[in-house]
């Protein structure tokens, strides 16, 4: 069962429907890096029928919120390179319809976050710790706010991911 997660946890890139070897819970560690003013993507997700047509994607609940930002997700095609449930590796390497889970730094923020959500398929689901680090934009002209397309001191609480409605590219 150890290598069964470890090949999961390697494998976790943009993906979402089956892997042939997985327990029926998996933890998944990932970090990512971004600057106080800009959005980052943490990862994709999308689930396939047998005929490697996009259906509805896995469900994502956000366990433990981030102290210093907001994480949500926006639709989007990904390209598929691993599998999560059922045999469909006949699928790897097509394109489907899914979501990007994105993290977008509280205005002004830079520093360390971190964020943990479950990512639901009908028969499996898998926990992901994000560890994020939020580094001041240099770049930043002056009298302009910075931080993420959020202002304010709103608090995300735990549930169902969010769509990024209030995202800027």
């Amino acid at each position: 069962m150890q290598s069964c997660a470890k090949l999961r946890i390697a494998s976790v890139t943009l993906s979402g429907l089956a892997l042939l070897c997985v327990p029926t819970s998996a933890q998944v560690l990932l970090a990512r890096t971004t600057k106080a003013t800009h959005n980052v993507f943490i990862e994709g997700y999308a689930r396939t029928d047998d005929k490697c047509e996009s259906i509805d994607p896995p469900t994502v609940y956000v366990d433990k919120p981030p102290k210093h930002g907001i994480v949500c997700f926006r639709s989007a095609d990904l390209r598929l390179r691993t599998t999560v449930e059922n045999n469909l590796v006949h699928c790897l390497g097509r394109s489907a319809h899914g979501i990007h889970v994105i993290y977008a730094p509280r205005a002004g923020y830079a520093g360390p976050d971190t964020v943990r959500y479950t990512v639901r398929f009908p028969k499996t689901q898998h926990t992901v710790d994000v560890i994020l680090t939020v580094l001041p934009d240099d770049r930043q002209p002056s009298g302009a706010t910075p931080g993420g397309p959020f202002i304010g001191d709103v608090s995300q609480t735990p549930g169902p991911l969010p769509v990024c409605t209030a995202l800027v590219s």
